[in-house]
């Protein structure tokens, strides 16, 4: 009788351990996905745009969509809310009314303009792409996209013949700052005779301030590569038309001329899983750092034109393999536009300061 007895409880204690370990380990997408169908988890999704802008809100969708299906997560998805107080504050209002208790904000201010409403809902559990805001219910969450940019600077500082690129950058903030810097130190990398042309368009989608600005960094700059930091195609129609190069953003797939000789690409359900399948496992806590980058593929070119030679994705291929290995561009003596040193020798800019206190330009920029 003690022989059984010791026996169940040994069972007992397998089982336990059984338990903790499927709730406290990275499990599986089936065990996960019945934890989260058994929670009949729903989560809710805010997007700047609509789910067809060929750019940033088209492949953030597919992304989180194809996430949600492979973890058996219910998606509730309101789109084209603008970074505006009223409308954003109604669409995140309605999802706590419907009982969400984990809402997600994919645009970069979104989290700063409604701060106060996070934090009066401490039961709801907030993620955003911003670091520059924090609560004990908010969890930042991103891509090292500025990897990304790097590897397209070094693109256009090979492919540039006039040593003139152009840049379209949209909002003055650390995380459109950060890429453009990545981008200028990208295209040094590998021609340092080359300048970097900057406009500031002050939107994520505006179709004729683009236009107008592209246009003007062809006409006045003698630009032959333009890159940009915007969510539509604006751009890449601009420089179809112009016949000058063009990197493009977060378009998934080459749809114009082979003049489209890249473009930035983000692995959206990498991202979205990783957190999510955390908040699932109850494993989310404040020590989780949702910073994505190379060494997980999350980030990279998405294609090359059939007018990129071997020898300039040789000096890109070289570049993803330096920063897996541990690289970091942001490393070394770095002089901003304005000649005050941000970086010495043997020194590297701190993620701290590459999420909060990244609102200068590298040496290289000119603003025309």
């Amino acid at each position: 009788m003690k022989s059984k007895i010791t026996i169940i409880a040994l069972l007992a204690v397998v089982a336990f351990f059984v338990l903790l370990y499927l709730s406290f380990s990275k499990v599986g997408n089936e065990e996960v996905k019945k934890i989260a169908e058994v929670q009949k988890l729903r989560i809710g999704f805010v997007l700047l745009s609509d789910t067809v802008d060929n750019g940033w809100n088209e492949t953030h969708y597919r992304g989180i969509r194809s996430a949600c299906d492979s973890l058996g997560v219910q998606m509730s998805l309101i789109t084209e809310i603008p970074e505006e107080r009223v409308p954003l504050e109604k669409a995140v209002n309605d999802m706590i009314a419907d009982s969400l208790k984990i809402i997600v904000l994919t645009s970069y201010s979104y989290p700063i303009i409604i701060k106060d409403i996070i934090e009066s809902h401490p039961d709801v559990m907030f993620y955003g792409i911003n670091w520059e805001f924090e609560a004990p219910n908010y969890k930042a969450y991103f891509a090292r996209i500025y990897q990304a940019r790097y590897l397209a600077g070094i693109l256009a500082g090979a492919m540039t013949k006039t040593n003139h690129v152009g840049y379209v950058a949209a909002m003055k903030n650390i995380q459109v700052y950060r890429g453009l810097n990545a981008f200028i130190l990208g295209v040094q990398s590998v021609n340092p005779k080359a300048k970097v042309y900057v406009r500031w368009t002050n939107s994520w989608n505006e179709g004729e301030v683009e236009t107008e600005n592209a246009n003007k960094l062809i006409d006045s700059s003698g630009i032959d590569v333009i890159a940009f930091h915007q969510d539509r195609a604006y751009i890449i129609e601009v420089a179809e038309k112009r016949g000058v190069y063009c990197i493009g953003n977060h378009v998934e797939k080459n749809r114009f001329s082979s003049k489209m000789l890249s473009s930035i690409a983000l692995d959206w359900v990498i991202i979205y899983k990783d957190f999510i399948q955390d908040y699932i496992q109850k494993k989310d806590n404040e020590n989780m750092d949702y910073w994505l980058g190379l060494e997980k593929d999350a980030v990279g070119l998405s294609f090359y034109s059939s007018e990129v030679p071997d020898s300039v994705k040789t000096l890109v291929n070289g570049a993803i393999e330096k920063i897996k290995a541990g690289y970091n561009m942001f490393s070394g003596r770095i002089v901003d536009s304005k000649g005050k040193v941000r970086s010495e020798e043997g020194e590297t800019i701190s993620d701290e300061v590459l999420r909060s206190d990244m609102e200068w330009l590298v040496k290289g920029a000119v603003e025309p």
